[in-house]
């Protein structure tokens, strides 16, 4: 673009002013010249008057840019106002982004670092925005395949993406509300501390939350082979996971509802205080015996477990309780 050029010819040449400035501070440290201070002074304050009317002039453009962008929105009869953030030259969107017809957002400016609605894109096929750091409503990707936010550190309302397979979320730190990405393959989220509402994966065979405390709903990963979650200490409803082989929770201390350990072999939460519903096992799990005996001590001691023991068959049929 032809004013990106303009700016970096700009700013080359203020880089350049910066030097010169630089070789008449070491020139007058030496010398302590009162003509090459006056000299500095002068250079100085003509830089710094530069410096202004091109942040200036960068605001301006870029606000433009960022104008004609939020016009292609479909949610137009709402309002939205753009504001420039004097601390870093970036911009926040107050107000709500609907994409949801559009296949692509490759023209989302990279100066934006929050919105503080929701921002939908439902028929984009790739979501690439490597600077968006916070979304204060929901974010929904519904047709999504790869989704890659690398610096997002929080969204306030809800997680939700129906076909994405890859999910890139390094810096993500707090969901709001529930975060549910039913067919992504790995997910792994290095730095979530917290989920306000339930978790949901079906098809991931590998999760990695191993800085995740709490999850205000359930958590829900039926299909999955490996989970990772040693900082958990406190699930809001039931927890799922049928095929894990091993359950290790060493800092879950509540369950607000059942637990579903069908297919489970070891079970490892040292630090259990409160299941509040049942629990479930398959009745030809070849580990089944060792399973009971360590939710009956759970019963035993101090109540941990506040409901039943329930078996099942393989087609999912309740076959005995106690």
């Amino acid at each position: 673009m032809p004013h990106c050029q303009t700016f970096q010819q700009k700013i080359k040449e203020l880089k350049r002013k910066a030097q010169n400035i630089e070789a008449l501070l070491s020139e007058y440290v030496k010398t302590g010249d009162k003509k090459t201070e006056e000299q500095l002074e002068d250079e100085l304050e003509k830089v710094k008057k530069e410096i202004e009317e091109l942040r200036q002039e960068f605001k301006t453009k870029a606000t433009q840019l960022i104008e004609e962008f939020i016009q292609r929105r479909e949610n137009k009869n709402e309002k939205v106002e753009i504001i420039f953030d004097e601390k870093d030259c970036r911009f926040i969107i107050e107000g709500n982004l609907n994409f949801n017809s559009r296949t692509h957002l490759d023209d989302f400016p990279n100066l934006i670092k929050e919105i503080t609605g929701y921002l939908n894109a439902r028929n984009t096929q790739t979501i690439n925005l490597p600077n968006l750091e916070k979304i204060g409503g929901d974010f929904s990707a519904y047709n999504a395949q790869t989704i890659n936010l690398p610096n997002l550190k929080e969204i306030g309302g809800f997680f939700y993406t129906q076909n994405a397979q890859t999910i890139n979320l390094p810096n993500l730190k707090e969901v709001g509300g529930h975060f549910s990405a039913p067919h992504a393959q790995t997910i792994n989220l290095p730095n979530l501390e917290k989920i306000g509402g339930f978790f949901y994966t079906q098809n991931a065979q590998t999760i990695n939350l191993p800085n995740l405390k709490e999850v205000g709903g359930y958590f829900s990963a039926p299909h999955t082979q490996t989970i990772n979650l040693p900082n958990l200490e406190k699930i809001g409803g039931f927890f799922s996971a049928y095929n894990v082989q091993t359950i290790n929770l060493p800092n879950l201390e509540k369950i607000e509802g059942n637990f579903y350990a069908h297919n489970t072999q070891t079970l490892n939460l040292p630090n259990i205080k409160e299941i509040r519903g049942d629990i479930f096992f398959n009745e030809n799990n070849p580990s089944l015996n060792s399973l009971i005996k360590i939710a009956r001590e759970w019963r035993k001691k101090g109540g941990i477990l506040k409901g039943k023991i329930k078996l099942f068959d393989k087609e999912g049929n309740l076959v005995q309780e106690f």
